[in-house]
């Protein structure tokens, strides 16, 4: 009976022994990979040791180039440069925050009186390289330095507040203000992509400027326990996000959109007369540029909704005495030649798209 017992227990401390070396090995492995994969990797967040999901300056749809802003929400981080995971290009911002490029123009490019482009990541040049932008393009057409204050995930009220605050740093000459037709819907929410951000309310027809200073972002309490361990490791960030599981990742959260009214069509029209005074003050040209995401183009009531949407945001701004481009019309030609994906990569505008879009600004700009 004894010799049965000492068998039983031999056999249990056997089993228990090499389950810690299995653990053992397999702890060993994860780290040698979470440390190749930081060695290897791209962008300076690699060295960094806080839970990947927690950190404010990812909690904006996983952009790691943004920084928390008071007035803004999230702006991009000064100095920052990451390649992009999916479409392979360089997302570089200079040391105010502006996209940056490194194509050479001619010497005789007119730095005195640039031009300022704002609105979302088709204005930023969202999935493009640096040197692929429609600000970039446009700046080696009109031979004038143009400055690319775009930033992805803005509303169009986002936008306006960016512009307002550059401005009177950078004194344009024109301003572009570039929207699509989702901005304006992102202009009657109080969170949006995760994070707070500044909304207005309209009171006796006058907007109204609410939730500033924008709080610091802040994981949800209802954050589970996996995300809560595994969100500090850098192989399973990049591993959810290649894999494209980042709805469960870092978008489950319960107040991922919440909206403070329902105005937002409204509110965009007003801001229209906010740009009209922003010019007036400081003397300088003010072109609204209406843009279309890829859908408009492969599903009818996307495309009616968007040309709706811009047709009723171009008409506001006409209405305070500002220009306007549609770029509609050259964009429904060219797809309809060439295809949609001549011109699109993804979600947003490839190096042929943004070339043609600067195009049409500058004809429309006469220069």
């Amino acid at each position: 009976m004894k010799a049965h017992t000492r068998s039983r227990r031999s056999r249990l401390t056997q089993a228990s022994i090499g389950t810690a070396m299995v653990l053992a090995s397999l702890t060993v492995a994860l780290l040698a990979a979470e440390f190749a994969v930081r060695l290897l990797g791209s962008g300076e967040r690699r060295w960094e040791f806080g839970n990947f999901i927690e950190n404010p300056r990812l909690l904006a749809r996983g952009w790691r180039t943004m920084q928390h802003d008071t007035g803004l929400g999230y702006v991009p981080r000064p100095g920052y440069s990451e390649v992009d995971s999916e479409s392979g290009k360089v997302l570089t911002f200079d040391e105010n925050g502006l996209r940056a490029h490194r194509r050479l123009h001619s010497e005789s490019l007119d730095e005195t009186s640039p031009v300022l482009a704002v609105g979302d990541s088709y204005a930023m040049g969202e999935q493009a390289a640096d040197d692929e932008t429609w600000p970039v393009y446009l700046e080696g057409m009109i031979d004038r330095r143009v400055l690319n204050g775009g930033v992805s995930g803005y509303g169009i009220d986002q936008a306006v507040l960016r512009a307002e605050r550059l401005v009177p740093i950078v004194r344009p000459g024109v301003l572009l203000v570039s929207f699509i037709a989702d901005d304006v819907n992102r202009a009657r929410m109080r969170i949006l992509w995760g994070v707070d951000k500044p909304y207005f309310d309209i009171e006796r027809g006058t907007l109204v400027l609410r939730n500033v200073p924008v709080k610091l972002p802040r994981v949800d309490a209802r954050l589970d326990p996996v995300r809560r361990v595994l969100g500090y490791s850098f192989l399973v960030d990049a591993v959810m996000r290649r894999l494209k599981l980042t709805a469960y990742w870092s978008y489950d959260q319960p107040s991922y959109f919440e909206p403070a009214h329902d105005q937002g069509e409204r509110v965009a029209c007003l801001l229209m007369d906010r740009l009209r005074r922003l010019g007036e003050t400081y003397g300088m040209q003010v072109l609204v540029v209406a843009q279309y995401t890829p859908n408009a183009w492969l599903q009818a009531p996307a495309f009616q909704h968007e040309v709706q949407v811009a047709e009723n945001l171009l008409a506001c701004a006409r209405a305070n005495q500002l220009q306007t481009l549609d770029t509609r019309p050259g964009l429904e030609a060219a797809v309809r030649t060439d295809g949609v994906w001549r011109y699109y990569f993804s979600g947003h505008m490839n190096d042929a798209g943004n070339r043609l879009t600067a195009t049409m600004i500058a004809h429309q700009l006469g220069w």
